[in-house]
């Protein structure tokens, strides 16, 4: 995990709630075309899905881009992910990899109540 993510999840993991939009991010007016409702998981817990139906895609068929997806940043969706991390006990971002097969199901779970 890069070092700016580690932060960052710290940072919400400590917290334990959502940041909201963060204006003052510099890469706030390029990130998914200004279409954020919630700026919480700038670095997505899931990366990388593999999900087309989240809009995400191959970029030659070799790095997966998340350039069109902001199912993660609806407001209901990031709720709902923050209070199952914090379900399954995630209280430092080394939980995200360690917990990663448990992660995914969270997913499949929010998916379904929230389709993107």
């Amino acid at each position: 995990m890069q070092s700016f993510a580690k932060r960052h999840f710290d940072k919400i993991l400590e917290k334990g709630e959502l940041l909201g939009i963060d204006k003052s991010c510099k890469y706030y007016s390029s990130c998914h075309h200004n279409n954020l409702e919630d700026c919480t998981f700038c670095y997505c817990p899931f990366y990388p899905c593999r999900d087309e139906s989240t809009r995400g895609k191959w970029i030659r068929g070799a790095i997966w881009s998340c350039e069109d997806c902001n199912w993660i940043h609806r407001t209901e969706v990031a709720s709902k992910v923050l209070e199952e991390m914090k379900n399954l006990g995630m209280n430092k971002p080394e939980d995200i990899e360690k917990e990663w097969i448990s992660l995914n199901k969270v997913r499949e779970r929010v998916k379904t109540l929230y389709p993107p």
